[in-house]
């Protein structure tokens, strides 16, 4: 291809010429597949940063309202406990009951509902210093079936209250194991109330303890709904409550 320059200068051209036609061809052949790479690559990360914010978004939508249902739930299970001291605590007051053998009962029902009351508040506050790293365990040696022993010892009163059939197969003695008292504790009293809260009518719980190798196994069993699967994977979520079946 030829310019010529007249009349600015006379007998002067401009000339191009393509030396390798194929190259120049494949060229541009490879801007437009490079050009096409960064448009896929540019719409795959908009659909995913869309897919992932979405389910962020949900996960905090279903975090929210899992919290939500936990207050809900824990407020419910504040209010019960105190209820009951109170309306036992102003009938000791008025001395409307005469009976010492009712009102032995009524103290016994107070003493009761306080220690729930007490273990209650203590999870909140237990959960709170999971959620920021500040829990602390305090390891010790302890005979596993006389503490055991003394902890139902304490649900008594709870357990004849509720009609509760609880069948114990404890050892006598011999199984040591080296843990924290307040959180087997709070550990089997959540288990038991979870039993009782949720057995069938036969109102059954089963406590075992068992040597299993070098530690001890502890079972709680009911005959109770029950959970699936799906829910079994997710018991030790935070927040999680199984749906009621």
């Amino acid at each position: 291809m030829t310019v010529p320059l007249a009349p600015y200068l006379p007998h002067w051209q401009v000339a191009t010429y393509v030396l390798d036609p194929p190259l120049t061809a494949r060229s541009g052949q490879s801007f437009f597949l490079l050009s096409v790479l960064l448009l896929a690559i540019f719409v795959t990360a908009i659909i995913l940063g869309g897919s992932l914010l979405t389910w962020q978004t949900h996960r905090n939508m279903v975090s929210a309202q899992q919290k939500t249902s936990f207050v809900s739930n824990v407020s419910h299970e504040l209010k019960t406990p105190l209820t009951s001291i109170r309306m036992f605590a102003e009938l000791l007051q008025e001395d409307r009951i005469k009976d010492p053998t009712k009102k032995a009962h009524y103290l016994k029902v107070i003493v009761a509902e306080s220690q729930r009351l007490t273990r209650l508040v203590n999870n909140v506050l237990d959960f709170s210093r999971l959620e920021q790293g500040r829990k602390k365990y305090h390891l010790k040696e302890i005979e596993i079936s006389g503490y055991l022993r003394y902890i139902l010892e304490t649900q008594r009163l709870r357990v004849q209250e509720a009609g509760m059939v609880l069948d114990t197969r404890i050892p006598e003695t011999g199984y040591k194991v080296h843990s924290d008292e307040d959180a087997i504790e709070q550990v089997l009293l959540n288990l038991l109330d979870n039993a009782w809260k949720y057995t069938s009518d036969g109102k059954r719980v089963a406590l075992t303890a068992r040597r299993d190798g070098a530690s001890v196994a502890i079972e709680v069993r009911d005959n109770g709904i029950g959970l699936s699967r799906r829910q079994a994977r997710r018991v030790f979520d935070r927040f999680y409550q199984a749906d009621q079946r």
